[in-house]
């Protein structure tokens, strides 16, 4: 005989669900790993009681019950964390339905706040630089990582505002270890061409596995718009990313130090219409594993921009 229940109240209100264990990206489910479901029983009977799949995860049991009334089951989780985030799943018994939330942080071994990511983007994660100098009246913002998310060839982007109401996305792809930006090919923060197109592309920006030295570079981007001297140009440009440094000494940076850092050089290039690739500007972006970009320095001393990091970032 099949089990029948409700994971609904008396007023049609779904019961608690508690979601037990830690998940972490790359780490498979175990044991420790478990849902406990308020299910009301109306008749005994084997019973089977599941949620769908996402990040990578689902969860499902089943069993005989033999009495009716209140019951407090078990079920168990399987599958392994894809991306860190907080997923919203959906967990059904007998024509019933109730949500749920799984937050999933960066992987085990850890390496700081968000486990081995060198650019966690988990959400409500969120960091604090600085100006220096300011430019205009902007010194320090704040940059927090919001809830929603999109799907882009296969790479789901997340969104970080910033204090002054911008918005960047960035994505990593785990299997491979690359972040990506979904933006035009300016630095996280700072801006260098006076206008730009009304689309970004998309283009990795940091590679935790290349080697020292390594460079890649985007496509081209344009027409953008170089204010020089009072001399205005159009044209394309393009970003040129070489790795500089990996995990060598400690970076110590807004009263913190962290172990493991990348530098990466970015090297924005212009070309103007009829003309060949000139370098425009250059700086260095300093990514420390578990807590992202912590200092980023651009342009030559004495027209050098840093926007820094002044506390340690909290990762969620």
């Amino acid at each position: 005989m099949t089990a029948l229940g409700t994971l609904l109240d008396s007023l049609g209100n779904c019961k608690q669900i508690s979601v037990n264990g830690a998940y972490k990206v790359d780490v498979p489910l175990t044991t420790s790993n478990y849902l406990q479901a308020n299910v009301n029983f109306i008749r005994t009977g084997k019973y089977k009681i599941n949620s769908d799949t996402v990040n990578g995860m689902w969860f499902q049991d089943s069993g005989f019950v033999l009495n009716t009334g209140a019951v407090k089951v078990s079920v168990k989780g399987y599958g392994k964390p894809l991306l860190p985030k907080t997923s919203v799943f959906t967990l059904r018994f007998n024509g019933t339905s109730c949500s749920f939330t799984v937050t999933t942080t960066g992987s085990g071994g850890g390496g700081g706040g968000g486990g081995d990511d060198y650019f966690p983007t988990t959400t409500a994660s969120n960091w604090t630089y600085k100006y220096e100098p300011k430019i205009g009246s902007l010194d320090t913002f704040r940059v927090t990582v919001a809830e929603e998310t999109f799907t882009i060839d296969s790479l789901e982007y997340f969104q970080f505002a910033r204090s002054t109401e911008d918005t960047f996305y960035f994505a990593k792809n785990s299997s491979i270890g690359n972040y990506y930006a979904l933006s035009t090919i300016d630095f996280d923060y700072a801006f260098i061409f006076d206008s730009v197109p009304s689309y970004f592309i998309t283009y990795p920006f940091l590679k935790e596995r290349a080697a020292v030295n390594e460079s890649w570079e985007t496509q081209e981007y344009g027409i953008v718009k170089l204010v020089t001297g009072g001399v205005a140009e159009l044209g394309v440009s393009k970003a040129i990313f070489t790795i500089l440094s990996k995990n060598t000494v400690p970076y110590t940076i807004g009263g913190n130090t962290y172990q493991n850092v990348i530098a990466v050089k970015r090297e924005i290039q212009f070309k103007p219409t009829g003309g060949t690739f000139r370098t425009v500007t250059s700086g260095i972006s300093y990514y420390a594993k578990g807590y992202g970009l912590i200092d980023q320095v651009i342009g030559v001393v004495p027209n050098s921009l840093s926007i820094p990091i002044t506390r340690q970032p909290k990762i969620y």
